[in-house]
């Protein structure tokens, strides 16, 4: 499988942030790597922002807004799959609701598949914060079995040990957060006849080694579960 590589940075927006500075000088769209692992959902999947595809080996990279090389410029080439769709932050209308929930149950299901098949996968944003978030979360409530309000809390705690920025409120979208609620009261008839995923195992830490940044966490998963890849079709008409 052909895995498009990040192209040579220029000048990224961590380059700027002096040694002494602190990552929470800026804001979540610009930090750098940019991205949390949820191995508890997966230890394949993590979760970021428009920076994040470009500073992490990811083999599938499933986008909400265009993502961004570390230079700044745009490259859809970093994403293998483009849901695209706004966060108007809670001023959603319900037409808007609507189109955000098909994109976030397309997206669910296109994690399903990348980590079934062991793959690590991305979830982004222009921030990493509601739109990738609630495609995460309506993994682990759909294909996991967890509750909206689990997911919501590890999401959260994992954005927040993992990530350090100016305005940092993960999975802050109101109408978003209902729409994992909403998924779970109606979990029987989105999944038909198809079994829940098997939970992930307990992470194992490869003997000798340690994360070198923020976020790297994700690239030093092993001994992972063994996901059973499961015949599936989710209409979106």
């Amino acid at each position: 499988q052909h895995v498009t590589s990040a192209p040579m940075a220029l000048s990224c927006t961590c380059d700027h942030v002096s040694e002494d500075s602190s990552h929470d000088e800026v804001h979540g769209y610009e930090d750098c790597p940019g991205y949390a692992p949820l191995p508890q959902m997966s230890p394949f999947l993590s979760c970021g922002n428009q920076y994040s595809a470009a500073h992490g080996n990811f083999q599938q990279v499933i986008s909400t807004v265009v993502p961004k090389n570390a230079d700044g410029t745009p490259n859809p080439n970093l994403a293998t799959h483009q849901i695209l769709f706004e966060d108007e932050h809670g001023a959603e209308t319900a037409v808007a609701v609507q189109k955000a929930k098909k994109c976030i149950l397309q997206g669910a299901f296109l994690v399903r598949q990348a980590v079934a098949a062991k793959q690590r996968t991305l979830v982004h944003c222009e921030w990493g914060q509601n739109r990738s978030g609630s495609i995460c979360c309506a993994f682990a409530v759909l294909y996991l079995g967890w509750s909206a309000h689990a997911a919501i809390r590890y999401f959260r705690d994992q954005n927040l040990v993992e990530r350090h920025y100016i305005g940092q409120t993960p999975m802050s979208n109101s109408k978003f957060n209902k729409l994992m609620e909403e998924i779970e009261r109606e979990r029987p008839q989105l999944l038909g006849e198809t079994l829940p995923m098997s939970p992930p195992s307990k992470v194992v830490v490869g003997p000798g080694a340690k994360p070198d940044r923020l976020g790297a966490g994700i690239q030093f998963f092993t001994n992972a579960p063994e996901m059973r890849p499961q015949q599936f079709q989710f209409s979106m008409a």
